[in-house]
């Protein structure tokens, strides 16, 4: 009988990287022999009721303003449901927790508990679960690619929680280099960089996800998670130079006005098909790069955030880029009127592949030799 292996990470939101991501992990650690289950915990509800009872005058003024503009994240009936299909088709999941309390029963359910990845240790939404908090075992317990997504959490209250936690964790490997610092300042102890679970799997195994829709010829998909309105600009020349149709992949409500083809609604399936099936991606996100590189489409990387912001999460861009060796396939915001070079220069997968090819060996090898550690009874067998 497979040893079984709790996953604890970020599924519920309607994010498409964070979707996959949590599939990804979910299979790479079946394909591993185990039977992998994620823990049906989201603390968003009350997190959001929280949130809402918040009705000073700034928030309600900031709130207005972003309804008045288009800056609300995109929700719908029909998304949600895609969403929702592909979370059930794809992900086995527990019952829903619906006390944190009441996580330490799973002590009982599972052989090993495995954490990540994405931003769920970032301070900015702290929440010890994701530290794997409730596990009494700390031999039982595995850190997948979890990412800070700050480059220093110094400044934050839960810094000293945030140390305590760090120090369970008997195998740990995050998703950034500027991870492996923080990790390395607070445990004395350097981890293992690996690569996001959305890079354990293959093309063709990803294809596998993919929900077909109309294309209607060649195009480049544009994936912005921020609004900045120079990013946009830069792409749509690109894009026109290149004789290609823009496709939008909407995040906020102001998308689905903007003058060029918008292809909506899109669940993760749909997502994937979008990117796959693009000549050109531009993008901020970082899924959004990490699948134009699985699926080897010509992209282009913008910074999402103002690269001076304290609050700055470019870190994963900039990891991800160094890590894979393509650092000339960012257009920072210091340089959008320099994009004559990347209308005339594409992506150089000859020389990305390699360097993932390799990351991925080291990766699956890491989460491997993590969990047969963690399943190791005394006086027992792997």
């Amino acid at each position: 009988m497979a040893n079984r292996v709790g996953i604890v990470t970020w599924y519920s939101y309607e994010n498409y990287g964070t979707v996959l991501q949590a599939v990804a992990l979910n299979k790479a650690v079946q394909q591993l022999g185990y039977d992998a289950i994620d823990i049906s915990y989201d603390p968003a509800l009350g997190r959001l009721s929280h949130e809402a009872g918040d009705g000073s005058l700034v928030v309600r003024i900031k709130n207005k303003a972003k309804y008045l503009y288009g800056l609300c994240p995109l929700q719908n009936e029909m998304k949600s449901q895609l969403f929702s299909i592909f979370i059930k088709d794809n992900l086995s999941l527990t019952e829903p927790v619906e006390a944190k309390a009441d996580l330490r029963q799973f002590n009982h359910c599972f052989d090993a508990f495995v954490c990540g990845s994405d931003q769920v240790w970032s301070p900015r939404c702290f929440d010890s679960t994701y530290y794997l908090d409730f596990v009494t075992d700390e031999n039982r317990m595995v850190a997948y690619a979890p990412s800070f997504g700050c480059d220093s959490i110094d400044q934050y209250a839960s810094v000293d929680s945030i140390e305590t936690l760090l120090n369970r964790f008997n195998h740990v490997a995050v998703r950034e280099t500027t991870g492996a610092d923080i990790v390395e300042k607070y445990t004395g102890h350097r981890p293992t960089v690996v690569l996001d679970p959305t890079l354990l799997l293959t093309a063709k195994t990803w294809k596998q996800f993919a929900a077909p829709v109309e294309e209607g010829g060649p195009y480049c998909a544009v994936y912005f998670l921020g609004d900045n309105g120079d990013n946009w600009k830069a792409a749509l020349t690109i894009a026109k130079s290149k004789g290609l149709r823009v496709v939008a992949i909407p995040v906020f409500n102001r998308d689905l006005r903007r003058p060029y083809s918008v292809q909506y609604p899109v669940g993760p399936g749909e997502f994937l098909s979008l990117i796959s099936n693009a000549e050109l991606v531009c993008t901020d996100s970082f899924h959004g790069m990490v699948f134009s590189t699985i699926f080897r489409r010509d992209y282009i990387a913008f910074e999402r955030f103002n690269p001076k912001s304290k609050d700055s999460q470019n870190t994963r861009v900039y990891s991800f880029l160094e890590m894979t060796g393509a650092q000339d396939r960012l257009l920072s915001r210091n340089n959008l009127k320099g994009i004559h070079d990347f209308i005339s220069r594409t992506t150089e997968f000859s020389r990305i592949v390699p360097r993932v090819d390799q990351k991925r060996i080291e990766s699956i090898d890491y989460l491997r030799r993590a969990l047969a550690e963690a399943t190791l009874r005394e006086g027992g067998d792997l």
